[in-house]
């Protein structure tokens, strides 16, 4: 769940780390094993828990525990009411003719886990605080058809008095303690699925107004959800017990352990000597793990809502030629590269979309398969029929020994099938984020990871003109004229053939090169029962759902 441009460079981290975690003073990594503690790991220390900016994985796996929405999404991915009584539509009144008006109501029973009313004007509050200029959610734009969301979120220059002015004008109102009110600019047909996420979540104006930046360190970091968030050791843990207000079915855990270990062959060690329930998998580690005659038992694999793919910088040369990226795209075998670099974990990816999306297309892409005479034809096509014309290529990516794996099997694919010298250049992994979000790299390796499932999800966001996700710098008008047509298409069979349109576009201009969809795995203990896995859950498997089902047996 970064600006969600820090989602799309940064999950690239959670593969692995160049640093261990290390105890100056010989402490137990994790505390020993009790009757109801799950033992998970974040993979570092997350850079926010405001709801209102939190953007990528580890972020959302902590916040989520402690706050819910109005809405959220169930173990199969359909929408379920949570805070609201129950989901809008036109039969209960609470979707207007028009299609423009949203009227949630709450349920009456809910508290903060301080044992204050949840009202509805926290979530007026909140929402508004999340399109403030001043906070730069990167998820901000995702809400641009509310009335006035765009005018009062691009109002970063404006004087005080004006941001007051804008805020008010935003199409977002509390009726009643008990009603919410959201007005659009122009029907979205996902707009209630855009309710469902965090950047949405209620957030208290008090705790935030008296403790300032403070306020999502514990015990200030009150929330609405089945967790209250008790200890945060900066870069090395957080522990979240049971929140003792909490309105819903209480949870069957007594403590949720979470540590930070940023190397992942470490975190596999914790696991083996029991003290982790959870643990990923080191790149480079699957066969064997398969192939163990323990762990082999207690592998979870399931597939997860998300697209690697290598991102080019198409303002920079040679990469503002689409012939030298449609060249790259079919010199690339990526079939070895999961089967030889991943060890058979994902699929690989000719077109953006993943399976399960609405709009994915098995035949899409299928003009850049693995062709390496084909390749070198576009690269003659593009001016470079001698390659020893063509420009040196360095390829940037944060320093992990997962990153490395695949940086050097890219590194391969292009001398062996082009003669193409690339330059790796790894990076420290914020120098690294920087550099992208400054639109200052070349090319690197990223991912996209649902926000919710539907095609409009993993287009305009990233492609759209000036989006604020968009790190290629790709722009077409037309495409932009096409999404903008399927943002508010009301006919769903339309709307899919316009989302169809605008996926074959970007595939055609080749901003990106889709690698593989992602699998996850996992070594999950035989004593954990009742864990739920969604193919959005972010970093932890089962996280989505909360853990609500689940328990330790001895």
């Amino acid at each position: 769940m970064n600006a969600k441009s820090v989602i799309f460079v940064l999950f690239i981290i959670l593969i692995g780390s160049i640093l261990a975690l290390t105890s100056a003073c010989g402490k137990e990594l994790t505390p020993p094993a009790t009757s109801q503690v799950l033992r998970i790991n974040l993979a570092g220390e997350p850079a926010t828990i405001d709801p209102n900016r939190v953007s990528w994985s580890r972020e959302h796996t902590a916040a989520v525990q402690v706050f819910e929405g109005l809405l959220c999404f169930d173990h199969d991915l359909s929408l379920k009411a949570l805070v609201a009584k129950d989901i809008p539509s036109l039969a209960n009144g609470g979707i207007s003719t028009d299609l423009m008006t949203y009227t949630f109501k709450l349920r009456p029973d809910v508290t903060w886990s301080d044992g204050r009313k949840l009202k509805a004007q926290d979530f007026e509050y909140s929402i508004k605080r999340m399109l403030s200029p001043d906070i730069a959610s990167a998820y901000a734009s995702f809400y641009f058809d509310i009335v006035g969301a765009e005018a009062y979120n691009g109002a970063a220059n404006e004087d005080d008095a004006t941001k007051t002015q804008l805020k008010n004008a935003v199409g977002i109102k509390a009726l009643d303690d008990l009603t919410l009110q959201i007005t659009l600019n122009q029907p979205r047909p996902t707009f209630l699925q855009l309710m469902s996420l965090w950047p949405t979540y209620p957030v208290r104006e008090d705790i935030i107004s008296q403790y300032g930046n403070k306020w999502t360190e514990p015990p200030h970091y009150i929330g609405n959800g089945p967790y209250t968030l008790t200890e945060w050791v900066h870069d090395d843990h957080m522990t979240f017990k049971p929140n003792p207000n909490y309105w819903g079915t209480k949870p069957k855990l007594t403590e949720i352990y979470m540590t930070m270990i940023t190397d992942i062959n470490t975190e596999l060690e914790a696991y083996e000597n029991n003290k982790l329930e959870i643990s990923r998998v080191p790149l480079g580690m699957e066969k064997a793990v398969m192939a163990d005659p323990v762990l082999s038992k207690e592998i979870l694999c399931y597939p997860q809502l998300a697209t690697c793919a290598l991102e080019f910088n198409t303002k920079k040369p040679p990469f503002d030629n689409v012939k030298v990226r449609q060249a790259l795209a079919s010199a690339i075998d990526r079939v070895s590269l999961v089967d030889k670099v991943r060890g058979g974990i994902g699929k690989p990816a000719l077109s953006w979309i993943p399976p399960e999306i609405p709009g994915y297309d098995p035949s899409l892409g299928k003009e850049y398969e693995f062709n390496t005479t084909r390749a070198k034809e576009l690269l003659a096509a593009a001016g470079y029929a001698d390659i020893g014309n063509f420009p040196v290529l360095t390829f940037q990516y944060p320093d992990t020994a997962g990153n490395s794996l695949i940086a050097e099997f890219l590194q391969a694919q292009m001398k062996d099938n082009l003669g193409i010298n690339l330059t790796l250049e790894p990076m420290e992994p914020k120098s690294f984020t920087q550099l992208v979000e400054q639109r200052k790299h070349t090319w690197y390796l990223g991912w996209w990871f649902a926000d919710y499932p539907d095609p409009d999800d993993w287009l305009p966001e990233l492609f759209g003109t000036d989006a604020s996700q968009n790190n290629t710098g790709y722009s077409n008008p037309e495409f932009d004229a096409l999404i903008k047509q399927a943002k508010s298409e009301l006919d769903n069979t339309q709307r899919l053939q316009l989302w169809d349109e605008a996926h074959k576009m970007v595939m055609a201009d080749v901003p990106i090169v889709p690698m593989f969809y992602e699998e996850r795995l996992f070594l999950v203990k035989p004593t954990v029962k009742g864990l739920k896995t969604t193919a959005m859950d972010a970093e932890i498997p089962g996280e989505m759902l909360l853990f609500r089902e689940v328990y330790i047996t001895k």
